[in-house]
């Protein structure tokens, strides 16, 4: 009789349970959980990690941490890729790490580009400069922080005119140095970019109407092309590696009308 009593309990509770399912404490609703978690031992991507060597190589008046160092970088190249002024790219590149402040860093970034040397020591806001990045004042730190944004983005821009038709970039990667050249033909309106890798890899020149890109199973040159340009406009460059999980390096390639724009 005992055990026919706890049959008809139990039917009744599962009959319950199934018509008005149990909520966790913290649930309002009554949620459907996957039965099997996501695979956990996939790695996560890090987009920079095979572009951080040319970082280490900036010139600064003192070294910064490298968490600071990534994120400026990975902002940097969000940053390229847009039309926004060099003043403007600067005080995007840093205000998440000073957010709220956006005066102070607009006032800085044009000290700092108005800095008659690269490393900005005339600026007055390094003025008692520590020997370490983290004991600065805070106004300090957003004064190196970009200059290294000007640096980084420095050197991820080529700019090319009429009088300077051919310019070159090199960045140092976990895999060896890479060669960035861009060539500007005035008379026939034409672009040429030739790219050494350390490895295996591709390039990609994007325009509004077209993209050029090019590939190799192993190191050397490549070489793409644009024709019809438009001048005084930025056109991405993205290079990417095979073989290796990072996000592509995006470089500004700016055919301009004059030296003098800016």
């Amino acid at each position: 009789m005992q055990d026919r009593f706890h049959t008809l309990i139990k039917h009744r509770l599962r009959a319950e349970i199934e018509r008005r399912p149990p909520l966790f404490p913290w649930e309002s609703e009554v949620r459907d959980y996957e039965a099997q978690p996501q695979e956990l031992g996939v790695p996560v991507l890090v987009p920079t990690r095979l572009w951080l060597n040319q970082l280490h190589d900036l010139t600064l008046p003192v070294p910064m941490p490298e968490p600071v160092l990534v994120q400026l970088f990975d902002r940097c190249q969000a940053v390229i890729q847009t039309s926004l002024r060099q003043g403007a790219r600067l005080v995007q590149a840093v205000e998440k790490i000073f957010p709220g402040q956006p005066q102070v860093l607009n006032h800085l970034a044009g000290l700092v580009l108005t800095s008659p040397t690269r490393s900005g020591t005339s600026t007055g806001a390094l003025a008692g400069m520590p020997a370490q990045y983290e004991t600065a004042t805070e106004l300090q730190q957003m004064a190196l922080s970009l200059m290294a944004a000007r640096e980084i983005l420095d050197s991820l821009t080529l700019t090319v005119s009429a009088e300077t038709a051919h310019v070159e970039r090199q960045w140092q990667t976990s895999m060896g140095q890479l060669r960035v050249q861009a060539t500007l033909s005035p008379q026939s309106n034409q672009l040429r970019i030739q790219a050494d890798l350390p490895c295996a890899g591709q390039i990609e020149l994007k325009d509004t109407a077209m993209t050029a890109n090019a590939e190799r199973a192993n190191a050397g040159i490549l070489s793409v092309e644009l024709f019809d340009l438009q001048l005084d406009r930025s056109y991405p460059l993205l290079i990417q590696f095979h073989h290796q999980d990072a996000t592509p390096l995006i470089f500004a390639i700016q055919p301009i009308t004059t030296d003098t724009a800016s």
